[in-house]
């Protein structure tokens, strides 16, 4: 006996609070899907880097190279040596682990926009899961991460910054939270740029502005008394990035310091920061798959 599948887009069970419930099944079909989910990895991964000379050994040196330009510029052309002080590196340490952490976040997001558009030829397929799609960006993103934290660390160790604890063996839960909240906004932006295709370039301008509101080239000690409390407020309470990327350095086992400063100011306690990152993390990860999901059933006439 033959069973058929017959699926009407128009009669379709669809709205936003019908498919929250499903969400708890997304990681089984992640699982069901990981050998599709492995292919695209890899040729995401190797296609970064097809034909030049270096191959993947790129996805070390860029790290490399832009550490050295960083403690080249701010730790020493904008650094006191011109009044007897050793230059900084404090501060291109504190610098560069926040531009890897912020940066892995934006090209994950930045390319989830068009990845609906960019495989319509797999979208149209009615058994094609295409809320899978997403997910290799996001783990592309966290490979490209870690290349860099190695960097991080092998840097701050040489140069004494650094102090690696306990909290350097939680690193992969900020990672897990990371990918998470990736995944999320992935999934929000890829819907919504079928219906809107200026979404791709006015995410990229927005991300620009996230950048420089988010704690990548100031640290928090130094925004305290500048700006009105709400200011301050709005940057370090209602922004996703904050205890994201102070997770991170706390995992790391970077402090904040204040002009050489050997005793530092305390960037923030890495629980409190990693609870509240993963708030938003499940946040964007609800609202993103219940608007994919919602929409799902329109994409293949749109694209």
């Amino acid at each position: 006996m033959t069973l058929v599948r017959n699926y009407d887009a128009a009669t379709a069970p669809r709205g936003f609070l019908r498919h929250l419930l499903p969400l708890a099944g997304y990681p089984a079909q992640m699982w069901r899907n990981r050998f599709m989910v492995q292919n695209f990895l890899r040729r995401d991964l190797l296609g970064r880097f097809h034909g030049s000379f270096l191959g993947v050994y790129w996805l070390l040196a860029q790290p490399l190279f832009q550490f050295a330009v960083y403690y080249f510029v701010f730790g020493l052309l904008f650094g006191n040596w011109k009044m007897g002080q050793a230059p900084d590196p404090h501060f291109a340490i504190y610098l560069f682990s926040g531009v890897i952490a912020f940066h892995a976040l934006v090209e994950s997001t930045s390319q989830s926009c068009s990845i609906v558009v960019d495989n319509g030829n797999l979208v149209k397929k009615v058994a094609f899961p295409s809320e899978v799609l997403l997910v290799h960006v996001s783990v592309v993103s966290l490979v490209i991460y870690l290349v860099g934290a190695v960097v991080v660390v092998v840097a701050g160790l040489l140069t004494g910054v650094l102090q690696p604890g306990p909290l350097l063996l939680a690193l992969p839960l900020v990672l897990l939270v990371q990918g998470v909240m990736t995944l999320g906004l992935g999934l929000l932006l890829s819907s919504l740029n079928v219906f809107i295709r200026d979404i791709a370039q006015l995410w990229r301008i927005a991300t620009m502005a996230w950048m420089f509101v988010s704690p990548v080239f100031w640290e928090p000690a130094l925004m305290q008394g500048k700006f009105p409390a709400w200011v301050t407020g709005v940057m370090f309470g209602v922004n996703p990035a904050f205890p994201l990327l102070q997770a991170h350095r706390a995992a790391l086992g970077i402090t904040g310091a204040i002009e050489g400063s050997t005793s530092g100011v305390p960037i923030g306690d890495f629980w409190p920061n990693l609870g509240a990152a993963s708030l938003w993390a499940v946040g964007f990860l609800v609202v993103g798959y219940g608007v994919f999901m919602s929409r799902k059933h329109k994409f293949a006439d749109l694209i």
